[in-house]
C-alpha cells in the first residue's frame, strides 16, 4: 500500500513490496519503491528502489539509489548510485554515478552537465579575456 509520512517536513511516499501502479506516480518529495510500477515516476527528491522494487518506464529524480530493478528511460539530475543487487537498462543520464561491485548496467549511459567549449576558437578568446 502507497504511503506518506511527514515527520521531519520532509515528504516521504512508500510503494510496498506486492503492491503494483500502473499509471504515473508524480511527489515533491522522496519515494521508496518496493512494489512494481509500470508508467513514469517523477520525484523533486530522492527515489529509492529497494531489492524487491521493478520500475518499468520513465524516471526523473534528484538522486537515486537503487537496489532493485529499473528498466526504461533514467534522468537523474545530481547523483545516482547503483547497489550490487541493482539492475538498470535503457537510457540513464545522471550528474554523478557509484557503481558497486556486482551491480548490472545496460544502454546508453549520459554525464549530464554543463559543456565547456575547448575549441580552439575557445582557447583564443580565453586568452584575448586575460589580456584585456
Amino acid at each position: 500500500m502507497a504511503k506518506s509520512n511527514e515527520s521531519d517536513g520532509v515528504l516521504r511516499n512508500h510503494l510496498a513490496a506486492g503492491t503494483q501502479v500502473k499509471g504515473d506516480i508524480i511527489t515533491q518529495g522522496d519515494i521508496r519503491i518496493d512494489g512494481k510500477v509500470e508508467g513514469s515516476l517523477v520525484s523533486k527528491g530522492k527515489l529509492v528502489v529497494g531489492n524487491t522494487g521493478v520500475i518499468e518506464g520513465e524516471v526523473t529524480c534528484v538522486t537515486g539509489n537503487i537496489s532493485g530493478n529499473i528498466r526504461g528511460v533514467v534522468h537523474v539530475s545530481e547523483m545516482l548510485k547503483v547497489q550490487a543487487t541493482g539492475k538498470m537498462s535503457g537510457e540513464i543520464t545522471y550528474g554523478k554515478l557509484t557503481v558497486e561491485a556486482g551491480a548490472e548496467l545496460e544502454g546508453k549511459l549520459t554525464i549530464s552537465g554543463r559543456v565547456k567549449d575547448i575549441s580552439s576558437s575557445g582557447q583564443q578568446k580565453r586568452a584575448a579575456e586575460k589580456t584585456a
